[in-house]
């Protein structure tokens, strides 16, 4: 099966890079930038995983969070997010994941998403399904709005128009649900969309590695993905929502555009 073998390559490499550098405490944390931390740990796996790409596929291009993260798609493009979710890492916070997607000829084609304090293992590969532990998953059955859980991602510091447009929305959507919920990390957002334990998820940002083993893990177990427009989602748009059935899905985008 096409890129099965780079699915157990990165999963291999993922596992190893876990064992040797992931922690719960003592970390030695920098100010990225105002409101955002960076820590050992990232730096150490991000930089294992860089280099077992760069031995074994030197051809291929690599954008990731902390050391690549200008870097463009072209070719065959791997997408590096070392710790999703450091703020819930670095305040011990057992909500975060190490992820890493591969994008060949402008179109996702392989995802995988390790959380290590939750033991699971998701992947992804086009048009052959989306994986939790080796089983294969699919999106909720839940189709009343009223028994349906909603996530959002953290609040932008940098898109504040985009941050106060969440707020509205949420606003606007938490009496037509049951439950709204912020995780801190896009990897559990996206992981329980596609494995059912949600309904529907929010993600505003336009950083790859947020966004795309999430995004291929949910289109593979039949979600409903567009832009905030409700447009098709691209590579460059900020933000995504998808949901596990229509009536949601419009539910949530008329939140956004009413």
């Amino acid at each position: 099966m096409k890129y099965i073998q780079e699915k157990d390559f990165v999963l291999e490499n993922i596992k190893k890079a876990i064992s040797l550098f992931y922690k719960n405490d003592g970390f030695i944390k920098t100010q990225k930038s105002k409101f955002d931390l960076v820590t050992d740990v990232d730096k150490n796996i991000e930089a294992y995983l860089k280099d077992a790409i760069f031995h074994s596929y030197p051809q291929d291009n690599i954008i990731s969070e902390e050391t690549l993260p200008l870097a463009q798609i072209k070719g065959r493009t791997w997408i590096i997010d070392p710790i999703d979710g450091t703020c819930n890492m670095a305040h011990g916070i057992k909500m975060c994941g190490v992820q890493c997607a591969l994008v060949e000829d402008g179109e996702l084609v392989m995802s995988v998403i390790v959380l290590p304090d939750s033991i699971e293992e998701y992947f992804a590969i086009k048009n052959y399904g989306a994986y939790l532990n080796d089983k294969k998953i699919s999106v909720s059955s839940e189709t009343s709005l009223e028994n349906s859980i909603v996530s959002f991602g953290d609040y932008s510091h940098k898109a504040t128009d985009f941050a106060l447009k969440q707020h509205i929305a949420i606003g606007k959507l938490y009496p037509q649900v049951a439950k709204i919920r912020m995780y801190g990390a896009a990897c559990y957002d996206f992981s329980f969309a596609a494995s059912g334990k949600i309904d529907g998820t929010v993600v505003l940002t336009n950083n790859l590695w947020d966004l795309c083993p999430g995004l291929l893990l949910c289109i593979e177990a039949g979600a409903i993905v567009t832009n905030v427009e409700g447009k098709p989602f691209k590579f460059g748009d900020f933000g995504v929502i998808l949901s596990s059935n229509a009536n949601l899905q419009s539910k949530i985008l008329e939140s956004f555009n009413a």
